[in-house]
C-alpha cells in the first residue's frame, strides 16, 4: 500500500526535523562543555579522577567572603610566580607548566571580580575549567582534621621552669633529592648523618630529647616549660613562644629528621586506652597529662622530629610554599597526590561550640579553598587538613575537627589557556 502525503504535511514533516536537528546540535554544544567519560579514563590518574558530571552537584555554595578566598589565591600566585616557568604540575594524568596554573588562577579572580550569581559562577567554570575529585570522595571519602598555630609559654635561655629545648636544623643534618638521580623519585627526600664513613638515619625523637645527642651542637634556638607543648607544636609545624618579658617569638618550620611520622592517637587506640571518636588533640593532651608515667614512652612512640627556625613574619605561619596562610581557605594535602597551589573545593561539618566551650553540635559547610602546605600525618588522596589561624578557638576548633567529606581540585581547560596566552595547542 502507498502512502500519500500533502505539501502542507511534508512541509510540516521538514519543519520538524529541522527542529529536531537544530535541538540536538544544541544538546551536543552544552554538554560539550563537560568532558566525555572517555576523556575522563584518559585524564584521570590514581588520586585524581576527572569529574564528567555538572558541577552543579558539588558546587553548593561559599560560606566565606570572596576578599579571603582572593586573598589566599594571590598568596598561591606569589609561589607560582618565583618558580621556574616550566615546572610541571599534574592535575591527574595532564601536566601543566607553572605559566598555566598562573593563567587559570588568574582567570579565576577574574570571574570572581565579575561578582557572578551562585548559579552563573558554576556555569563559567563549567565552561571554562576542568573540575578533578580525589578519588576517595567515592567511598569513605576524605577524612578531614584541622590544625592550627599554638600560642605557648617559652623563654630564651634555659632555667629550671623552661629546660625543653626548641632546635633549629643541626650542622650534621644533610638533606639528599633523590629527584635528581631518577625522575620516578621526583619530590622525594632521605634525611641522613654521617657515623663513620657510613651513611645513618638520622636520630629519633627519644634520641634527641632522652639522649640529649644535639646538647653539643648549640643549636638551641629557645626553650619550653612542657614537652607535650613542643610536640603539638612540631604537628602544627610552627607556633609562637609567649616569654616572661611579655614578648612574643614566632618559630618557623626549618626541617625535620626524616623518620617516617607515627600517630600517637592511633597508638592510644590500639592500646585500648581511647576510642576512634573520642581522639583529638585535647583528648590526647589530657590524657598524657593525666598519666605522667606513660607521657614520654607514648611521645616517642612519634620518631619523627621538627627544627624550628625563629621568624620575624609577624602574618600567619607559612606552608609548604613558603607564603603565608589564609584561615579558613589554607589546606594541607600530600604533595604527591595533588599539586602544590591548587584552587580547590572542599565540604564537609566543623564544629560549633557553646558559650561555654563545649561542643554543641556539627555545622555542614562548603567553600573554595586552596592547597597551600602538607603534613606528615598528611598521606595519601583521603587525607586533607584544613588552617584555622591561632587563638583559643582556631585551637580548640583543629582539636575537634575529624569530620570526612568531599575535595576538588580546578585548573582551566587547554584550550581556554591557549587562547589567554595565544598559543597553538
Amino acid at each position: 500500500m502507498r502512502l500519500k502525503f500533502s505539501s502542507r504535511y511534508l512541509t510540516f514533516t521538514i519543519l520538524l526535523l529541522f527542529i529536531a536537528v537544530l535541538f540536538y546540535g544544541c544538546l551536543q554544544r552544552f554538554s560539550g562543555r563537560l568532558p566525555s567519560r572517555a576523556a575522563a579514563a584518559r585524564y584521570s590518574s590514581g588520586s585524581m579522577k576527572l569529574v564528567t558530571d555538572s558541577y552543579s552537584s558539588f558546587l553548593t555554595g561559599d560560606d566565606l567572603s570572596r576578599d579571603s578566598l582572593n586573598k589566599a589565591i594571590t598568596q598561591s600566585l606569589k609561589y607560582l610566580n618565583i618558580i621556574p616557568a616550566d615546572r610541571i604540575f599534574f592535575y591527574g594524568k595532564v601536566p601543566y607548566p607553572a605559566h598555566e596554573v598562573i593563567a587559570s588562577m588568574t582567570l579565576f579572580q577574574e570571574i570572581l571580580a565579575q561578582n557572578y550569581s551562585y548559579e552563573r559562577l558554576v556555569s563559567e567554570l563549567e565552561d571554562n575549567y576542568y573540575a578533578f575529585a580525589s578519588s576517595a570522595n567515592r567511598g569513605k571519602q576524605v577524612l578531614f582534621t584541622g590544625y592550627y598555630e599554638p600560642i605557648s609559654e617559652g623563654a630564651l635561655a634555659p632555667s629550671a621552669t623552661f629546660n625543653v629545648p626548641v632546635y633549629t636544623l643541626p650542622e650534621d643534618l644533610v638533606v639528599l633529592e633523590l629527584g635528581e638521580f631518577r625522575e620516578s623519585l621526583k619530590n622525594r627526600t632521605i634525611v641522613y648523618r654521617m657515623e663513620n664513613g657510613k651513611l645513618q638515619p638520622y636520630y629519633s625523637r627519644q634520641q634527641i630529647m632522652e639522649q640529649k645527642v644535639l646538647s653539643g651542637q648549640k643549636k638551641e634556638i629557645a626553650w619550653m616549660k612542657d614537652p607535650i607543648d613542643l610536640f603539638f607544636m612540631q604537628v602544627q609545624g610552627s607556633g609562637i613562644l609567649l616569654l616572661p618579658t611579655g614578648n612574643k617569638i614566632k618559630l618557623s618550620y626549618a626541617g625535620a629528621n626524616g623518620r617516617r611520622y607515627s600517630s600517637i592517637g592511633k597508638l592510644l587506640i590500639e592500646e585500648g586506652k581511647m576510642e576512634l571518636e573520642a581522639v583529638s588533640m585535647g583528648s590526647i593532651r589530657r590524657y598524657l597529662n593525666s598519666h605522667p608515667e606513660e607521657r614520654d614512652r607514648i611521645l616517642y612512640h612519634n620518631k619523627s622530629y621538627t627544627f624550628f627556625n625563629p621568624s620575624e613574619d609577624s602574618g600567619h605561619p607559612r606552608g609548604n610554599l613558603n607564603v603565608p596562610l589564609t584561615p579558613h581557605r589554607s589546606i594541607a594535602t600530600d604533595t604527591e597526590a595533588f599539586p602544590k597551589a591548587a584552587l580547590g573545593f572542599v565540604s564537609s561539618e566543623l564544629p560549633i561550640f557553646d558559650e561555654n566551650g563545649n561542643l554543641k553540635e556539627w555545622r555542614h559547610f562548603s567553600r573554595f579553598v586552596v592547597n597551600q602546605d602538607t603534613g606528615g600525618a598528611i598521606k595519601g588522596a583521603d587525607r586533607l587538613d584544613l588552617f584555622w589561624g591561632n587563638g583559643a578557638l582556631a585551637a580548640k576548633s583543629a582539636g575537634t575537627m575529624r569530620r570526612f567529606g568531599t575535595l576538588y581540585l580546578f585548573i582551566a581547560k587547554k584550550e581556554i589557556l591557549a587562547k589567554l596566552t595565544q598559543k597553538p595547542l
